[in-house]
């Protein structure tokens, strides 16, 4: 295999990898591994927006960089990706292999637009129950859950950024529960919003920032700590908004 497509190869491997929730530390390792299989030393440098790769080809080095523009959680990917990099580690196959290989894990299928809905509801009506709501309040939860993913999908066409998707989502969130309420369906409008908001909690993302501050990627750990609070203070500025105007 070239320098070229050991490059193109493992910058994939990489930045798929890391757009679906990979920690940093195990992108970096997976493409140290395989480049050393091929008989190439590599320097990886990885934050969660952008990768660069420098391998030695024949005295030459040769770098790619790559902007990492969305992430999402998809560990079915990071999983399959893991078990791709152990195979070409092992087998040493050629590039075209590799590539399909990477483009079969890619066309893998999702999670369905109604079964995604009923995640939602089923997560929003559980927390609300969870920090002590009633029925109706697991009820209107639920709601609130499935109108976040409905907003979320609205207005991800414009691309917004994730303090404004936070804020918009908690807002509405805030507003859906306030309004039950005062309408007399449900006592308290806080155990609807906490248990529709918890859909938008960073868990992963502050998990990550954990791994990597524990694996001494500190940069990776900062920014992706800066994201999680950029999420919590979305999510209150939404809320509290709703609650300043309508409880007034």
């Amino acid at each position: 295999m070239s320098g070229i497509e050991l490059l193109n190869m493992v910058s994939d491997i990489g930045s798929m990898m890391i757009e679906c929730g990979a920690e940093i530390y195990r992108a970096e390792e997976t493409i140290d591994r395989i480049t050393l299989a091929y008989g190439y030393s590599a320097e990886v440098f990885i934050i969660p927006t952008s990768l660069i790769i420098t391998i030695n080809s024949a005295g030459t080095p040769l770098t790619k960089a790559m902007r990492i523009k969305a992430r999402h959680t998809n560990l079915d990917r990071v999983d399959k990706l893991n078990n791709l990099s152990r195979f070409i580690c092992v087998q040493k196959p050629d590039a075209a292999e590799i590539n399909r290989h990477i483009e079969a894990i890619r066309q893998r299928s999702v999670y369905g637009f109604t079964l995604k809905l009923i995640s939602y509801y089923a997560v929003g009506g559980t927390f609300a129950i969870f920090f002590g709501g009633g029925f109706m309040d697991a009820v209107f939860a639920g709601v609130a859950a499935v109108l976040i993913i409905l907003m979320e999908m609205a207005i991800e066409r414009v691309r917004p950024s994730t303090f404004f998707r936070c804020v918009v989502c908690s807002l509405m969130t805030a507003s859906l529960a306030i309004v039950v309420t005062r309408l007399g369906l449900t006592e308290s409008f806080d155990k609807i919003i906490i248990g529709a908001s918890m859909t938008m909690v960073p868990g992963i993302t502050i998990t990550n920032c954990m791994r990597d501050f524990i694996a001494g990627d500190f940069l990776a750990g900062l920014y992706t700590l800066t994201e999680a609070i950029i999420v919590a203070v979305g999510m209150a500025i939404g809320s509290v908004s709703a609650i300043a105007v309508l409880t007034v």
